[in-house]
């Protein structure tokens, strides 16, 4: 009787704890891990042409458009004819530029006769210092009017027909020029680019232009990544902000397009990474409950980031390597409330 009531005893013991276990499973933990950089995410872009690589082909002279030859996306040469033009001013250069290369051949002439009569002793040095001056001048004009004849060559397409060119080798992004268009002296006409880089410029806040460095990441949603090339040390008043641009491949941006960026900075010291599964309440006001032994303590945190899908960036008394609950949070809130009181 007393080895039946025994084993019975044991037996009813091990049923009760085999029910206790089943009725209060261990609660799962997860690491806080430590945050090397972190990202400001959405801040708004205006996608720009590079500073490096870009080109604008101006108009040399005043002219009606007789002849656009490229269009917006072409691949040009460099020294590629782009349009040609009409203009009274390209009707005179040719007759100005053979009057100054006779001005000056006369002019060099003078100043070098000048020169062999001072050795002589027939003239004084003034006279030559005279005839030299001419000789210079002359020289200064026949080079402007050359300069303007490469930058406006003739076309032979008719008298004053000068064409423009392409300045470098690249793809034509923008074209100011219609057939029959007038156009004034240094109008934009077309805007070259040599590769498929593009500039972006954000507004990063104030608070964090302090950490901004050249070389930091940044990502558009367009799945597209840039560095950031210029760091901004005006503040906007208004929106209180500060300009930073980043250059990156274009990918699927264009010029002048508006998107957004994260830009990924440098985390600070006092913050850490935690799953987002094991946050409770708001952003303003949002706890963790770290174990303490078989306890857990509730923590206040403030959200700061995004670090992935399943994780988020905290600022709160939590360090790398504690280990923090991802569920019953309902749970662990409601002993907290309970021994609050």
């Amino acid at each position: 009787m007393r080895r039946w009531l025994a084993g019975f005893s044991w037996f009813a013991l091990a049923s009760a704890t085999a029910f206790a276990a089943e009725s209060a499973p261990p609660i799962p933990v997860a690491a806080v891990t430590r945050v090397e950089r972190m990202p400001l995410e959405q801040l708004p872009v205006t996608v720009r042409l590079p500073l490096e690589g870009t080109a604008v082909v101006t108009t040399p002279l005043p002219g009606v458009v007789v002849s656009v030859l490229v269009r917006e996306g072409d691949v040009v040469k460099r020294g590629q004819p782009l349009a040609r033009l009409q203009s009274r001013d390209a009707m005179t250069l040719g007759a100005d530029l053979v009057a100054a290369q006779g001005a000056y051949k006369v002019a060099a002439a003078q100043a070098a006769r000048d020169q062999q009569l001072l050795t002589e002793g027939i003239v004084p040095q003034a006279r030559v210092q005279a005839s030299v001056a001419a000789r210079d001048a002359a020289a200064a004009r026949l080079r402007e009017l050359e300069a303007a004849r490469a930058w406006a060559p003739a076309s032979g397409a008719g008298a004053g027909v000068y064409e423009l060119r392409a300045s470098q080798e690249g793809r034509v992004v923008e074209r100011a020029l219609q057939p029959g268009a007038t156009t004034e002296a240094l109008a934009k006409a077309f805007v070259l680019t040599a590769g498929t880089k593009v500039l972006l410029e954000m507004r990063v806040p104030a608070s964090w232009a302090g950490s901004v460095r050249r070389g930091q990441e940044v990502r558009t949603p367009e799945g597209e990544v840039a560095r950031v090339s210029e760091t901004g040390g005006v503040l906007d008043p208004a929106s209180q902000t500060v300009l930073v641009r980043a250059e990156g491949e274009a990918g699927s941006l264009l010029p002048g397009m508006q998107t957004s960026a994260t830009l990924w900075m440098p985390a600070p010291a006092d913050v850490v990474s935690v799953p987002a599964n094991s946050l409770q309440g708001e952003d303003g006001g949002a706890r963790v409950y770290v174990r303490h032994g078989a306890n857990f303590r509730a923590v206040e945190v403030v959200s700061m980031a995004r670090d992935g899908d399943a994780r988020r960036i905290v600022r709160g008394a939590l360090k790398p390597g504690d280990n923090i609950a991802t569920g019953s949070l309902d749970v662990l809130q409601a002993q907290a409330a309970t021994e609050g009181r």
